[in-house]
């Protein structure tokens, strides 16, 4: 009896036949409806699962068009590996079950042969949830896939369609549906080395259009301006345009972006980032992307932070010496302090402890187009903005830790977990989006920085919006990843060991910061006492000089409890007052500013008596009565300081 050929096998028979394969979407209930239902929120989100899903297969540059502002279609096209007829039946008959983590990666020549926790080529993979193809649900129900393996002589085209359950299958959330339908066939190609895959997303959603076009704010101005005359809300600094809802050939509102049509791929994101950050002295201090930035370059600009991306400048750990940064060692422990790491000027952190984020092959290259624009990770640490804090300098410190969990089965813990890190202080973070932690893994990330820094409860609120922190996950974290890859399941072992470092790496740096300030104070204060000082010393001998005196007394405030050695330093030609004498009982808790009040006070007495003594004043008084008289003095002028 003939075996049955498989669904791959007959699409590679469509050369001959001509006729489309026909293959149901299975999946179950519940995983249909956390895709359709909105598990990627944002149009960003949706994209991100293409652009892993292009990392994973080798690609070394991804290409999306969006058609902006139009939006009536997206194109996802990368150059990877290429999705071959047996992967392609996997994927639409296992949806939600990635073979991407098991031994089926090998075998489909998608993973390793040497660790299916990478791709062919090396790369830590991203996605395991089998279901990023099919993230595009949230901008369509109709798409292509448009793919080719090197060596191949045909390319393999599918038209998905996705549709809603039959209400009839509904029975458990773990059933498996029929949840849309691929229509597959092959058709023969020219270049046998080409490869690569093209999804273009058809017939995008009213919701996912109004979104990338950000129909809510143009239409919030319209609203205002119709109720009132003029309208409180304003265009956003920077957008692509306003298409005109009735005509899809017409603009209403010019584009207003920070580049110009000659500029470079790479030039044009650079040029955002540093137009956005340039906002700072002119909003406040601080710049938030919502304000400034309409929906589609939001959408960039959170593609860039997620995606596995060069930064726009040094990677964090590359950071040069150069006496504008200081460099710090975390401990991993719960009361840990960190150690000042003394870096020779040109080194890096990288190189003094041997720092490996992020794992990939050598000489890798991933490059992420949209529109025409190359986009990197516009997380800047050199060249920060100048602020009225006392500390100038920005703050990096750095760590790595793995914990083998050896007091838990592996089946409880997940298995050990290996990480590096940096928390980055500086006086203002650009834009404010970026307070906050973010984690990475695979050097990819599914959430936005969360300014919580993952439930740190100690009051710091000012310190907290001064820093920008991420964790690369080299080793697990997995199990702990939901469905959306936006949040994690918080009771899982590596989360929560990752909260205590994390919170014990944010009191270190609190600790190092309010060291380092009060050190600058005391040292201004210092400097600042100093000047008064001499400038105090320069007129009292200038003024007993006009009257024929040149030798200026030394006068000393002796501690109470040492007035007894008083005569001993009075033979020596010293004039010297009881401290408790002269000057008010402020015994109690001193701050900085009140100690320099003090010094100053202190100056003034001193040079008050040098006065007196150089006039002649003092000679037929007492000690205490010199000591009362120079008192007396003090508080009236004082008084009518106001002080």
């Amino acid at each position: 009896m003939t075996k049955p050929k498989s669904k791959a096998e007959q699409i590679r028979d469509t050369s001959k036949t001509g006729k489309p394969v026909n293959i149901p979407l299975r999946t179950s209930q519940k995983i249909l409806a956390r895709i359709t239902d909105g598990i990627y929120r944002q149009p960003a989100s949706a994209l991100r699962e293409l652009i892993s899903n292009a990392y994973d297969a080798d690609a070394r540059k991804v290409t999306i068009t969006t058609d902006a502002p139009r939006f009536a279609e997206i194109s996802v096209r990368d150059d990877g590996i290429g999705i071959s007829p047996e992967m392609l039946q996997y994927l639409i008959e296992n949806i939600g079950g990635s073979a991407k983590r098991t031994g089926r990666g090998e075998e489909l020549r998608i993973t390793s042969s040497a660790d299916k926790d990478f791709s062919p080529k090396g790369r830590k993979l991203i996605g395991k949830m089998g279901i990023g193809l099919f993230a595009v649900a949230q901008f369509t129900r109709h798409f292509l896939i448009i793919t080719k393996c090197k060596g191949e002589g045909f390319r393999t085209i599918a038209d998905v369609t996705l549709g809603k359950s039959d209400d009839t299958e509904q029975t458990s959330s773990d059933v498996e549906i029929t949840s849309g339908e691929a229509r597959i066939w092959i058709e023969s190609a020219s270049n046998i080395n080409a490869q690569g895959t093209e999804v273009k997303l058809l017939d995008l959603l009213p919701r996912t259009r109004a979104e990338l076009c950000s129909l809510e704010h143009w239409s919030r101005i319209d609203f205002e301006s119709e109720e009132d005359g003029k309208s409180q809300a304003v265009p956003p600094v920077f957008h692509i345009g306003r298409m005109d809802p009735e005509n899809a050939d017409q603009l209403l509102e010019q584009p207003k972006l920070p580049w110009d049509t000659k500029d470079g791929p790479k030039m044009r994101f650079e040029k955002l980032v540093t137009s956005v950050r340039a906002l700072a002295g002119t909003a406040g201090g601080l710049v938030d992307l919502d304000a400034v930035c309409d929906n589609y370059l939001q959408t960039l600009w959170n593609l860039a932070l997620a995606c596995p991306l060069d930064y726009m400048g040094h990677h964090p750990f590359d950071i040069p010496k150069d006496n504008k940064t200081l460099f710090f060692d975390l401990e991993n422990k719960t009361r840990g302090q960190s150690v000042e790491l003394k870096i020779a000027k040109g080194k890096t952190a990288r190189e003094e402890l041997d720092l490996q984020s992020p794992w990939a092959p050598k000489k890798d290259k991933f490059e992420l187009l949209i529109d025409g624009t190359q986009i990197s990770r516009p997380i800047v640490f050199i060249d920060q903005p100048k602020t009225v804090n006392a500390i100038k300098t920005p703050l990096l410190f750095v760590g790595k830790c793995r914990e083998e969990f050896d007091d838990k089965l592996p089946s409880l813990s997940g298995g050990p977990l290996e990480f590096e890190a940096y928390l980055f202080w500086t006086p203002k973070v650009l834009p404010t989006q970026h307070q906050g932690v973010m984690l990475r893994v695979g050097n990819a990330a599914g959430a936005i920085f969360d300014r919580t820094f993952m439930g740190y409860q100690i009051s710091e609120q000012t310190r907290l919006r001064q820093i920008t922190a991420e964790i690369f996950v080299h080793e697990g974290l997995d199990g702990a990843i939901n469905l959306d890859r936006e949040t994690y399941n918080f009771a899982h072992p590596h989360y929560q060991f990752l909260v205590k470092w994390l919170h014990s790496a944010l009191r270190q740096l609190s600790n190092r910061n309010k060291a380092i300030g009060k050190e600058i104070r005391d040292k201004k204060r210092g400097d600042e006492s100093t000047k008064v000082r001499k400038r105090i010393e320069r007129v009292v001998t200038k003024k007993l000089a006009d009257v024929g005196v040149d030798d200026v007394v030394e006068v000393q405030f002796i501690e109470p409890t040492l007035f007894e050695s008083v005569s001993d330093i009075r033979d020596e030609g010293i004039v010297a007052f009881r401290k408790d004498a002269v000057f008010r009982d402020n015994s109690g808790r001193k701050t900085g500013a009140s100690k320099q009040r003090e010094e100053v006070y202190e100056q003034k007495a001193t040079a008050l008596a040098q006065l007196l003594y150089g006039w002649g004043l003092l000679d037929d008084l007492s000690y205490d009565d010199q000591a009362t008289l120079v008192r007396d003095i003090l508080e009236i002028v004082l008084l009518e300081d106001g002080t």
